[in-house]
């Protein structure tokens, strides 16, 4: 009776300091999981304005995160700056990614730069392409620009390319080996089989920091993988026979290799003659011009016809509300 009683007690405690020990250890892993943590969050103006102490708690709890700079290149988001001067005070890296809202090539590139600008000291970079503005004929080659926009202006830091899997293959599939990396969205209970760096599997993951849900995402990758330097060669054509320099950002960059002052001025004074032969070609060309009878054309008077113009729906987008596709 007396050993059955001690053995009870014996259990008691047991029990009592599994409970002490494996509630604490979960719990301090849940709050400070920084370190080893494989879930990221994205954020944007939708989950507010950091506080310090938010901000601090988000330290401890994930790697890293990413911020939106901008929707298109008109609109900027609302809380980047500050979110942004928080994280560097409580030394938590970040990602920047632009909503892409791009109609062509030349837009692309702008939208592109204007991000780099806006984030210059960012860890990465993300083309958040989701909702269409371009036809499929030109949206690869629009996407294609805005990676090649940003490459020599990053440098060796990376640059990803985000949407969901269905959007991606209709319109950025020939682009997409141009990035370093794809972030893939899909809220499916299986993860796809698509190599992927970055997996956004909700928009409903309770932070406790914030103390909200929030978007998140499973790494792929090792965090150093994020915020340390790509491992191929920039194939941008203005940087690829450069070499890699430390910046002021700790990453390396590909920089021009210098080019001989002989061999400058030997380009320089070509571009000048072939520049004055053309000139005098052209000047040629309009002096004969002036020497020519104007012939006289008769005026063909068309009646005019009232035309019914046709009224195009204008799509409102809400630039304040916009909320990913998911598939």
């Amino acid at each position: 009776m007396i050993k059955l009683k001690f053995k009870s007690i014996l259990m008691t405690m047991v029990a009592s300091l599994a409970l002490t020990t494996g509630i604490g250890a979960i719990e301090s892993y849940n709050t400070h999981a920084g370190a080893s943590s494989r879930t990221v969050y994205d954020l944007s103006e939708w989950q507010g304005r950091l506080t310090n102490k938010k901000a601090k708690n988000l330290s401890k709890e994930v790697p890293f995160a990413i911020l939106r700079v901008q929707y298109g290149s008109r609109y900027s988001d609302r809380t980047f700056k500050h979110n942004k001067a928080l994280l560097d005070k409580y030394n938590v890296p970040y990602g920047v990614y632009s909503f892409s809202r791009y109609n062509s090539s030349a837009s692309a590139a702008r939208e592109a730069r204007d991000l780099y600008h806006r984030a210059p000291n960012a860890k990465f970079y993300v083309n958040d392409f989701e909702a269409a503005s371009i036809s499929r004929s030109r949206s690869n080659a629009a996407t294609a620009k805005w990676v090649d926009t940003l490459r020599p202006l990053v440098g060796s830091r990376k640059i990803l390319f985000y949407s969901y899997l269905s959007f991606m293959k209709t319109y950025a599939s020939r682009a997409l080996s141009k990035y370093d990396g794809y972030w893939l969205a899909s809220y499916t209970k299986n993860e796809p089989s698509i190599a992927h760096v970055l997996w956004q599997y909700t928009d409903r993951h309770y932070s406790s920091a914030l103390h909200k849900k929030v978007d998140a995402s499973k790494l792929r990758e090792q965090k150093s993988w994020f915020l340390g330097t790509v491992s191929k060669q920039v194939t941008n054509n203005n940087v690829s026979k450069g070499k890699k320099v430390g910046n002021r950002n700790g990453n390396t960059e590909i920089k021009p290799t210098a080019v001989s002052k002989k061999k400058t001025a030997k380009v320089i004074s070509l571009a000048a003659k072939k520049a004055s032969s053309k000139k005098i070609k052209h000047h040629k060309k309009k002096h004969v011009k002036k020497h020519h009878k104007k012939k006289h054309v008769k005026k063909v008077h068309h009646k005019k016809k009232h035309h019914k113009k046709k009224h195009h729906k204008k799509i409102h987008h809400k630039k304040k509300h916009h909320k990913k596709k998911r598939s």
